[in-house]
C-alpha cells in the first residue's frame, strides 16, 4: 500500500482520530478543508511556504477569513470561518460600561484567544481546538483590556445562530471556560470520523475491502466476503460514497 501525502494520520489507527470524538462541527469542517489539495496549495503559497511564489486565491474562496496552515490538525488548528460560511458569529461593538460584571476581559481567556484584525474588523476566536466562540467587532475593540460590549442581533430565523453564540460567550465570560451543556458532544461524530478515515484510506491507496475490514467488520478479510456478507459490501460502499461527497464540498453543510 503506498503512503499518503504526509499529513494524514494512519487511517488504520483508531487512536489517531480518537480526539475528534469531542470536536464540534467547525473542527470537522476544518479536517476536510485541510485535505483539499487546492486549499493546501493556496495556503502554502499565501503563508510563504513556496519560495518565490504568491497565491492569487484568497481565503474567502475557501470560507475562511485568513489562511490557516493545512498541516495543523484539530485541536491545534484555529480556523477563522467567514460569517457567510458559518453563521455562528456574534457581531458586537464597544458600549458604555455598565455594572462591573458586564466587562469582558480578553486577558482572562488569553489561552483560548486568537485575534485577527483585517479590513477594519477584529475577528476574535475563543477556542480550545474542539469548541469555539467567535466574535466580530470594529478594529481595536479587543486591544486594550476589559471592554463593555453591545451585541447586534436581528431577525427571526437568522437570529438563532448568534443567540446561541451569545449564550456560549456569556457562560465563557463568567466561568472562563466552555459550558458543557451549551457545547454538547456531536451525536454523529463517530460517523464523521469513519468518513474521514475512509477518505484517508482512499488517498493511501486502500481497497474497498481494506476499508470494510478495518472500519466496518473483520469478516471482510475472509475469502469471497462480498458474496458471503453483502451487508458489509453495502456498508463499505455507502461509507466511501459519503467520504467522497464530503471531500467534494459537502463538509460545508456542517457549518450551517
Amino acid at each position: 500500500m503506498r503512503q499518503g501525502r504526509g499529513f494524514e494520520p494512519d487511517w488504520r489507527d483508531d487512536g489517531a482520530y480518537a480526539g475528534l470524538a469531542e470536536a464540534g462541527r467547525p473542527a470537522f469542517a476544518w479536517e476536510w478543508l485541510r485535505r483539499d489539495p487546492c486549499y493546501r496549495r493556496a495556503a502554502a503559497a499565501a503563508l510563504g511556504a513556496l519560495a518565490g511564489r504568491s497565491s492569487t486565491t484568497g481565503p474567502c474562496r475557501f470560507g475562511l477569513v485568513t489562511f490557516e496552515p493545512a498541516g495543523l490538525a484539530a485541536p491545534l488548528a484555529r480556523p477563522l470561518w467567514c460569517r457567510s460560511s458559518h453563521p455562528y458569529v456574534l457581531s458586537c461593538r464597544r458600549t458604555k460600561a455598565g455594572l462591573p460584571g458586564d466587562l469582558f476581559n480578553p486577558g482572562a481567556v488569553s489561552r483560548l484567544a486568537r485575534l485577527v484584525t483585517c479590513n477594519g474588523a477584529d475577528h476574535l476566536l475563543l477556542s480550545d481546538g474542539y469548541r469555539s466562540v467567535r466574535l466580530d467587532a470594529p478594529a481595536g475593540t479587543f486591544a486594550s483590556g476589559p471592554v463593555a460590549l453591545a451585541y447586534d442581533i436581528a431577525g427571526l430565523a437568522s437570529a438563532a445562530p448568534p443567540l446561541l453564540t451569545l449564550r456560549r460567550f456569556v457562560a465563557l465570560g463568567v466561568h472562563s471556560d466552555f459550558a458543557a451543556s451549551l457545547h454538547p458532544q456531536e451525536r454523529r461524530a463517530r460517523r464523521w470520523i469513519l468518513e474521514l478515515r475512509a477518505f484517508d484510506a482512499l488517498q493511501a491507496g486502500a481497497s474497498q475491502r481494506d476499508i470494510a475490514r478495518y472500519l466496518i467488520g473483520a469478516a471482510a478479510g475472509a475469502p469471497r466476503w462480498r458474496t458471503t456478507d453483502p451487508s458489509l459490501r453495502s456498508a463499505a460502499q455507502r461509507l466511501v460514497r459519503a467520504a467522497r461527497r464530503m471531500a467534494a464540498g459537502g463538509y460545508r453543510d456542517l457549518l450551517r
